[in-house]
């Protein structure tokens, strides 16, 4: 390096005596009697060439000023070119599985596929379906945020169901069966393991993600060791943290990495624990995502999370309402494969059956309805209710959905019926509401 720095130097010196013989020469050419009086333009460019070269500050010589106009728009236009030939000119598509209380997300980049986490064991068998749905044979890479059971059950099924590039994975270790599976199948399977560090950044396609917690792992710690990443495709990202609470998320506002992203996935399903006011304004997303069960047992989303989502202007989507939800970046916006919702009862709420007082759950639900499934199966008892709806029926569970869940897709044509009116005259007739959309 000191050598580089020498040659640097003394290439440096040789243009300044360069320089100094140019200046002098034009020097004694300008002083030349006969010349005539010299122009403004000529009286700078001799003042230039008397003082060794260099304008005095603030001045500039005409021909300066004609190349610098030039050699401007000729810069501005190259980058522009260069930004539109930087844009992607594919899509990017992100989906948001509905695994009830869990997170399971799939990214998808020009056939290139990855594994955000993958639900609970009960809901294993769906993410391996889904995949195979969308035509993935092969896994890019495959993410475990940490090793709750919520979120990496589902990782061992896909693990066992597709080949895989790639694991990335925190440091820390558990005593858990399901932590063990996920240790055995990457070494059956003889799969290549990373325990990713801030910074590190990844290729998917044409889109890439980068590593922006933890700063550290802890082996005491469990959500706080989860790893989060930022999703970049062309102007659009996405930021994704698993259950990183608010230490965490301190920390990745202490360290500076870039949090300000396009679409943020609640951390740990909209708990208060998380998606502090300082994170939040740090993302300022436009969409938020809340990956939870209905009618679970904690509450998630919160109120408090909510209000946040609210406060900072966010567009709010629900798995726990909504069932599964895609959105597709093109590179510079985004289109989601529901509308938002405007139902902000919080957990508790979903769970105790409280009405939405808040407006529309959302018009992916209307126009779900709308769409009712049809069949040749007969209703549940008819009658007159106070409160109507629209519901699907499978009849061999004796569970009633909304036509929205992502159940209904799986139902047997031959286990489907559409029924119109209340869910109390279902429950009455000896129906169960389903847990995941609970209608």
């Amino acid at each position: 390096m000191q050598t580089a720095g020498k040659q640097k130097n003394k290439k440096y010196n040789v243009n300044r005596i360069r320089s100094g013989a140019a200046a002098l020469c034009a020097a004694l050419f300008l002083l030349l009697p006969g010349c005539g009086a010299a122009s403004d333009g000529q009286a700078v460019r001799q003042q230039a060439a008397l003082s060794g070269g260099a304008l005095q500050d603030g001045q500039m010589s005409e021909q300066q000023m004609a190349e610098q106009q030039e050699n401007g728009e000729a810069s501005t236009a190259g980058t522009e070119g260069q930004r539109e030939e930087q844009m992607p000119d594919g899509t990017l598509s992100v989906t948001f599985l509905d695994v009830g209380q869990g997170n399971a997300v799939l990214v998808e980049q020009s056939g290139a596929y990855m594994l955000i986490d993958g639900g609970n064991r009960d809901y294993s068998s769906f993410v391996v379906s889904y995949l195979k749905e969308q035509g993935v044979e092969e896994l890019a890479y495959v993410i475990a945020s940490h090793y709750d059971a919520d979120h990496l059950n589902g990782v061992v099924g896909a693990l066992h169901a597709f080949s895989c590039g790639q694991v990335l994975a925190p440091d820390y270790v558990t005593d858990t069966r399901v932590y063990e599976s996920f240790e055995r199948v990457i070494k059956e399977q003889d799969i290549a393991l990373a325990y990713p560090a801030v910074g590190d950044t990844y290729t998917l396609g044409d889109a890439s993600f980068t590593v922006v917690c933890p700063e550290v792992y802890d082996p005491k710690e469990d959500n706080d060791n989860s790893v989060g990443i930022r999703l970049v495709y062309g102007n659009t990202s996405f930021l994704i943290c698993g259950d990183a609470g608010k230490a965490e998320e301190q920390a990745m506002l202490d360290s500076g990495v870039t949090l300000d992203s396009d679409v943020y996935l609640a951390s740990h399903h909209g708990s208060e624990g998380s998606s502090s006011e300082a994170f939040m304004r740090a993302v300022s997303p436009t969409a938020v995502v809340v990956s939870a069960g209905a009618g679970n047992s904690y509450g998630h989303p919160t109120r408090t999370v909510l209000n946040r989502v609210k406060a900072c202007g966010a567009a709010l989507y629900r798995t726990d309402l909504q069932g599964t939800i895609t959105v597709t970046s093109d590179g510079t916006s985004l289109s989601w494969s529901v509308d938002a919702t405007q139902d902000y009862r919080d957990g508790d709420e979903v769970a105790a059956g409280a009405a939405d007082t808040t407006g529309t759950s959302g018009a992916a639900d209307t126009a779900g309805s709308a769409a009712q499934a049809s069949s040749g199966g007969e209703t549940a008892a008819g009658g007159t209710a106070d409160v109507t709806g629209e519901y699907v029926l499978n009849t061999n569970t004796k569970k009633f959905h909304r036509s929205s869940c992502s159940s209904v897709a799986q139902m047997s044509p031959e286990n489907k019926a559409a029924f119109s009116g209340s869910r109390e005259e279902l429950i009455a007739a000896g129906y169960d509401p389903c847990k995941r959309c609970n209608p």
